[in-house]
């Protein structure tokens, strides 16, 4: 067995104690970076998997899905945000910030793994890398699972490598438990199993084959089969792409079907530069244990390290070209740490290979060159700075900053498509606003319409097989697995929900999927679309959208102005409802919701070109204070010429002080134009309502 005690000393080199008070600055200093707006966008992707999860657990005690599922997958996790919500309510704030601390913790263990390897100064650039990478920043900030595993597989490691690579044998038991959680944070920390099979080749069969290896590995290896089991042949809610396997047979037949280097690829794909460096480095670490060999040197505990990090970044990359699953950069989240450990530990040695065969024909022999240090440092930081790949901070205030329409990077959050965020809350909250009982809500993504609006009758999706297959066919017909709503798959059966409603309401509730064919079919996107006197409300999205097919006999109340001031994409103020508001919903700007510097907006032009009357509808409820007065200022303008059409302050103190809607009104005249420049800057602390944005035709305006 392999043994590398570390040297013995009084205490911290004081270089070192630097380091740590940097690190511990530098922990805070994300703390609060990745915290901020996390309530800004919707929960998306699969936080509604979990939420959904720590919500039922805080009312049946598990996480037994309104279908009357169990989502066993993440179960630990599951807990963990259930807890949180327990404690501090479900909010999107709390239950991401989860993700921001184990994030934040994610730096101080990196640097206690790293300075195993390589010096403490470059262990904590390492930590730089991890602190300002998109992708941590991008994890870091969902209500997922993706931060916590990260925390567990390093911590998995970093314990094993104390365990038996250091023989400190007082780890032996929390090692085992940290081992035995993980996969239940989610099922990828199975690949911390791999550091078994380092030690094999590091220790020897003899050494290997001993109680205080084999029962850990044996009691660890049991839990993980047993995990394999139980989804195999109890869990159903996982399976939401192709049909559930049956058997043993057809599970093996399922989950191993050939080889590929598809997660090879991803790695370059994401990291085009680094990844390269990395797998050069493998060959770099082989060169080097045989020069070692034939030079007889002492470098075996240096060279044991770089192994150990190797057989842990590449095996799990051979497993899972024989595991099936959908291609996603995000399943190696857990490696990222590895991926830029093995990157720091490659450019070292190209570093020192370099620099010393550039000076080997200037000094020959024993003799030491005193630059040569120097050198080595420098052309390290070059070859760092140059080859990093995702690391900027300039990139994580974007992505902090992040509001609706701004465009998502697919090689770093999903490969799914998904380049922006989705706006489910607005939707669902409004639909929960106006919910009355006896009505009934369709919904095209169920999961986040429970979350957010309460009630979900109606799952209409019109994917074929391998979209996202998540129907089961019960004793009351087909229904989704994760909420138990009946299933629309046509336009017929959604057109059928509609014509019976007689004296009930019928809600539905789109989300993006209306613009893709292999969610929704042409013929159903189409319909909907063309129900405009039935919208009520769109999302921040600019696509989720609310439509009511209100009672017989009666009517969709809200007037149907140009542009509504709640529609605006962008997360600015605070979205209200109110049902003496156009539609029923309405902007508040307050201090500090409202947006402080001025933004521009896109707006596709809906009028023709013409005189209009601009008209404004505002209210304010606050009590006018001196000198704290608030102001709304708006300014409208074509894209192209930037020619300003409108452009006005309005003051709070302008308006009804008892909260009664004003109109403020305006002549404009139209050019013809595609789309318009919509700018907004709110200041003050008095609060400022914006109902819509309206332009009349001021011929008809005197015709009446």
């Amino acid at each position: 067995m392999p043994s590398f005690p570390g040297r013995k000393r009084a205490g911290r080199p004081k270089g070192e104690i630097v380091i740590i008070i940097a690190l511990i600055f530098l922990s805070l200093f994300v703390f609060f970076l990745r915290s901020r707006n996390l309530d800004r966008l919707s929960l998306w992707m699969d936080e509604g998997f979990y939420v959904l999860a720590a919500q039922q657990i805080l009312v049946h005690g598990y996480p037994l899905y309104p279908s009357g599922h169990v989502l066993f997958k993440g179960i630990l996790y599951s807990y963990l945000l259930g807890l949180i919500g327990w404690l501090f309510g479900p909010s999107a704030v709390a239950l991401r910030l989860v993700s921001v601390v184990a994030s934040v913790l994610v730096l101080p263990l990196f640097y206690l793994l790293a300075k195993k390897i390589v010096s403490p100064g470059l262990a904590f650039l390492g930590v730089l890398l991890v602190a300002f990478s998109s992708w941590e920043t991008e994890y870091s900030r969902t209500a997922i699972y993706f931060s916590l595993l990260q925390l567990c597989y390093l911590a998995c490691l970093y314990l094993f490598h104390l365990c038996y690579l250091e023989e400190k044998k007082k780890y032996l038991i929390p090692m085992t438990i940290i081992f035995l959680l993980a996969p239940h944070v989610h099922q990828l920390a199975m690949g911390t199993l791999f550091s078994f099979v380092a030690l094999f080749f590091l220790s020897g069969v003899r050494r290997f084959f001993r109680r205080e290896v084999l029962l850990p590995l044996v009691v660890i290896s049991a839990s993980y089969l047993l995990i394999q089991i139980h989804e195999l042949f109890f869990w159903k809610v996982g399976y939401v792409f192709e049909k559930q396997p049956q058997g043993l047979k057809e599970g093996l037949s399922y989950f191993f079907q050939g080889f590929t280097l598809g997660y090879f690829q991803e790695i370059l794909r994401s990291f085009p530069r680094m990844g390269w460096v990395v797998y050069a480095g493998l060959f770099l670490y082989f060169g080097q244990r045989l020069y070692r060999r034939l030079a007889e040197t002492q470098e075996k505990l240096y060279l044991d390290r770089w192994f150990f990090l190797n057989v842990n970044f590449f095996l799990p990359l051979v497993f899972f070209g024989f595991f099936r699953t959908h291609l996603q950069p995000r399943y190696l989240f857990q490696l990222h740490p590895l991926l830029i450990l093995l990157f720091l530990v490659a450019v070292k040695e190209v570093s020192r290979i370099g620099i010393d065969l550039l000076l080997q024909p200037f000094f020959k022999g024993n003799k030491p060159f005193i630059f040569r240090p120097i050198l080595t440092t420098g052309l390290l930081l070059i070859l760092i700075i140059s080859l990093s790949d995702q690391v900027s901070y300039k990139t994580t205030q974007r992505i902090v900053n992040r509001d609706y329409k701004e465009r998502i990077s697919t090689d770093v959050i999903t490969r799914s498509g998904r380049t922006e965020h989705y706006d489910y809350r607005g939707v669902g909250l409004y639909v929960r606003n106006y919910l009355e009982p006896g009505d009934v809500v369709i919904a095209m993504h169920m999961v986040f319409q429970y979350i957010y609006g309460g009630q979900v009758d109606y799952w209409l999706w019109t994917g074929g097989p391998g979209t996202w297959d998540a129907w089961e066919k019960t004793a009351a017909g087909w229904r989704d697995v994760y909420v138990g709503a009946a299933w629309l798959n046509s336009l017929s059966a959604l057109k059928e929900v509609i014509s019976r409603r007689e004296q009930h309401r019928v809600w539905l509730v789109t989300s993006p999927s209306i613009y893709r064919r292999d969610h929704i079919s042409q013929e159903v996107a189409d319909f909907i679309l063309s129900q405009k006197e039935h919208l009520l409300f769109r999302g921040r999205d600019e696509m989720s959208e609310v439509y009511l097919w209100p009672k017989e006999g009666e009517e969709v109340s809200g007037g149907q102005p140009v542009w509504e001031a709640e529609w605006l994409p962008a997360a600015w103020g605070e979205v209200r409802f109110d049902p003496s508001a156009s539609r029923g919903s309405y902007l508040r700007w307050s201090a500090p919701k409202a947006a402080q510097g001025k933004k521009d907006r896109s707006w596709k032009n809906p009028v023709l070109p013409g005189n209009y009357r601009l008209e404004l509808r505002l209210r304010t409820v606050a009590s006018q204070v001196p000198g704290r007065d608030g102001q709304l200022e708006i300014t409208l303008r074509t894209k192209k010429t930037r020619l300003v059409l409108f452009s006005r302050v309005i003051k709070a103190s302008e308006l009804q002080p008892e909260g009664r809607w004003v109109i403020k009104s305006s002549e404009v005249i139209v050019p013809p134009a595609e789309e318009f420049w919509l700018s907004v800057s709110f200041r003050g602390k008095e609060t400022i309502d914006w109902d819509y944005l309206d332009l009349r035709p001021l011929k008809d305006i005197q015709n009446q």
